[in-house]
């Protein structure tokens, strides 16, 4: 299994999620979109990561190579799971369409509202994002907040605006980058650091329902 990870930030890593596909055997390569990307034909899974920037804002350098690179990927078949920036641009390329939150960022170690017979654990899940997504007609909507959607599927793609790959050490970076974003620092990094070993087991989960979803095999190390 060879999977392509686009990271737009350097505080934002495969994290979580990359551990688990390599638990699974998969080959993992992170790309930088602002130097040329892959053919997402050579891949089997493409997941891009979330971003400072928006994914509706169109005079961002690199985000027409990345839409071309999430584009090329559906076309060619190849599943892609997008988290939060990475689900943004996946919603636009499928014809859906992002825009600022009217109340403003979502930030914190949230539960989220869950369909009941869907089976996606509700949480808590890392958030931090400020646009919210107009899912495509041909777009599943599972999971959501008071703000918007938050787990989305279209064919074999997958789309959280949730933060899987995140860890405490994560957010404590993004909280430094962007002070007074997060009211009380101490008491989030706190809950997700209590938590983190439910955490991993929940983007376990997350990674191994995505996979089957796409229909991807996976060789258990």
């Amino acid at each position: 299994m060879r999977v392509l990870f686009v990271q737009q930030e350097r505080d934002d890593p495969p994290g979580l999620v990359g551990e688990r596909l390599v638990e699974l055997g998969a080959r993992i390569e992170v790309a930088d979109p602002r130097r040329p990307l892959p053919d997402a034909a050579g891949f089997d899974l493409v997941v891009p990561l979330g971003s400072v920037d928006s994914a509706a804002d169109d005079s961002v350098p690199y985000l027409a190579g990345e839409w071309r690179l999430l584009d090329g990927a559906v076309r060619a078949g190849v599943p892609v799971f997008g988290i939060c920036f990475g689900a943004q641009l996946l919603c636009r390329v499928l014809g859906g369409s992002v825009s600022r939150a009217p109340g403003g960022p979502e930030i914190g170690w949230m539960r989220i509202d869950v369909d009941p017979d869907d089976g996606l654990d509700p949480g808590p899940w890392a958030v931090w994002h400020e646009d919210v997504m107009t899912l495509p007609p041909a777009a599943r909507e599972f999971a959501r907040t008071a703000v918007g959607p938050h787990a989305y599927t279209v064919g074999p793609h997958f789309g959280v605006q949730f933060h899987p790959e995140a860890t405490a050490t994560e957010v404590a970076a993004w909280a430094q980058a962007h002070p007074g974003a997060v009211p009380d620092v101490d008491e989030l990094l706190a809950r997700m650091r209590a938590d983190e070993a439910d955490a991993r087991r929940r983007v376990a989960a997350l990674v191994d329902r995505v996979l089957a979803h796409a229909g991807i095999g996976a060789t258990r190390r």
